[in-house]
């Protein structure tokens, strides 16, 4: 069993951050931060070594040392695409994602960018927006999600408040 800590979009407002890396420190083995600051998160990296930490850059991240996108490989068998969403346009309608995870052949995709959490299912493939860390939209609370990938691959997940 993987277990994955996701958040997204915190645009510079860290303190939700190590609380929630301390409470799931000993139940994940990957924390993933999905743009916009992604160097909130990569900060604490050097506090969590025993943490797989990944981060893609959004709309928000003005460096190259962050990858715009991100195909991890879990347990050998399962494909998780992680990219912020702003390039896929994500705030009118989930199409253009949905279309680009299934050419990339992805058995779950993660993505940012509308601090709106969302999850839900299309032709066998995962999807999860966490929403944002620190500036939720719409009726949201602040909040981050927690993905599992059990051994056979078959993942599931759920968006959390702080």
């Amino acid at each position: 069993m993987h277990k994955i800590l996701v958040i997204s979009d915190s645009h510079g407002k860290v303190a939700p951050i190590k609380p929630l890396l301390d409470r799931y420190s000993g139940n994940v083995q990957t924390v993933v931060h999905l743009g916009d600051n992604a160097k909130d998160l990569l900060q604490y990296q050097s506090y969590y070594p025993a943490i797989n930490f990944v981060a893609v850059a959004g709309n928000c991240d003005f460096t190259n040392e962050v990858p715009r996108e991100r195909i991890l490989t879990i347990g050998g068998q399962a494909k998780v695409l992680l990219m912020h969403g702003h390039t896929h346009d994500v705030k009118s309608n989930y199409n253009r994602l949905i279309y680009y995870s299934l050419e990339k052949g992805v058995d779950a995709c993660l993505f940012g960018h509308s601090h709106t959490p969302v999850v839900f299912s299309h032709e066998s493939v995962f999807f999860m927006n966490p929403g944002s860390i620190s500036e939720p939209r719409g009726q949201s609370k602040a909040g981050y999600g927690i993905v599992t990938i059990d051994s056979q691959g078959n993942i599931n997940g759920e968006v959390l408040a702080i």
